[in-house]
């Protein structure tokens, strides 16, 4: 099974990015689509699984 999801709330899509390529650039590795709002959702999400096999996300709620 995919297993849970750990999420963290950013307050911009920006900010999410960095979250991101901070992952990266530390262990991570990019999984489900590459970060960006997700059609329909009106959500922007940025997945990754850390070092330890955790599967954590960047969420961004857009507005307007």
């Amino acid at each position: 099974a995919n297993g849970g999801t750990i999420g963290f709330a950013a307050k911009t899509p920006e900010q999410a990015n960095a979250w991101h390529a901070a992952g990266l650039a530390n262990g991570g590795t990019a999984i489900e689509d590459p970060p960006g709002e997700r059609p329909g959702s009106r959500l922007y999400l940025a997945y990754l699984r850390d070092p330890d096999g955790n599967k954590i996300c960047a969420l961004h709620r857009v507005t307007g």
